[in-house]
């Protein structure tokens, strides 16, 4: 199936629609819990309107926040990170996917493609004693890398 722009568009505004529907509960953020009927109402990858979707792992370290506006990639080595376009989540299995791609012209530095796999279980980050409530699986470019995942906040206001 071909998806065209305005697909991929109608496929947004429907989720950030949709996101607001549902009771959130406050927790704490920082162990990447968050309260168990509000991650029935909304799944362990559906972003909330107001939060974001935090996926790390080590060895080597990486970051990805998945956001209604942009999926940004950040390594040691690229501090600024990388920008994907937003998407929606695709459900396979007990996992929701995020498929994203970066149109660059050719030759420039940097991933093409990333691919975010979130499925809700405990997972420890292994430097630490903090617990979360979601495991990741990113693929960017060709490699792959495991890590946790948590919703945080929102800190900036929608544009």
């Amino acid at each position: 199936m071909v998806l065209t722009r305005s697909t991929s568009l109608v496929g947004m505004i429907t989720l950030l629609a949709l996101s607001g529907c549902g009771k959130r509960t406050t927790s704490d953020s920082r162990n990447g819990t968050m309260a168990a009927d509000s991650m029935a109402a909304h799944g362990p990858g559906a972003p909330q309107i107001d939060s974001t979707i935090v996926a790390l792992g080590n060895e080597p370290f990486w970051n990805v926040r998945v956001t209604a506006r942009e999926i940004l990639y950040i390594d040691p080595e690229h501090m600024d990170g990388y920008r994907f376009p937003p998407v929606a989540a695709v459900e396979e299995g007990d996992a929701h996917v995020y498929r994203t791609r970066r149109d660059i012209p050719a030759g420039e530095p940097g991933p093409r493609t990333l691919e975010l796999r979130i499925r809700q279980g405990t997972c420890s980050d292994g430097m630490s004693d903090r617990r979360y409530s979601m495991i990741a699986v990113l693929t960017i470019g060709a490699e792959s890398r495991t890590g946790c995942a948590y919703y945080r906040p929102d800190t900036q206001p929608p544009p």
